[in-house]
């Protein structure tokens, strides 16, 4: 599995403001061909976005415009863009009663 890394400087902006553009990102994402997944985690003044892919090609497939898109919400939003990355998942575990505990989160 892909992942794309982004960390996003927020600033002086209300904490809360990085649920409503990851729940916007996800609407839009979440008809790409090889989309799989997205986390936000969130600290006073920085954002860190996580997209899984099924595979590199399919998360390069759609970069342009991911690209293009991520350009509007971070203006729209008054953000910055520091980072972004690509990774290869390695390992992942959530242990048991995970899925129940995040579903009290935006998208989850």
């Amino acid at each position: 599995m892909h992942v794309r890394f982004t960390r996003i400087s927020t600033a002086d902006q209300p904490i809360e403001r990085a649920a409503i553009v990851a729940d916007e990102m996800l609407g839009w994402l979440r008809d790409l061909d090889g989309f799989r997944g997205l986390v936000t985690l969130s600290k006073q003044g920085t954002t860190l976005g996580i997209t899984f892919w099924e595979s590199k090609e399919q998360s390069d497939q759609h970069l342009p415009t991911r690209m293009e898109f991520l350009g509007r919400m971070t203006s729209m939003a008054n953000v910055e863009v520091e980072e972004s990355t690509d990774y290869e998942l390695t390992f992942a575990y959530l242990g048991p009663g995970a899925a129940e505990a995040l579903s009290g989160t935006s998208g989850g």
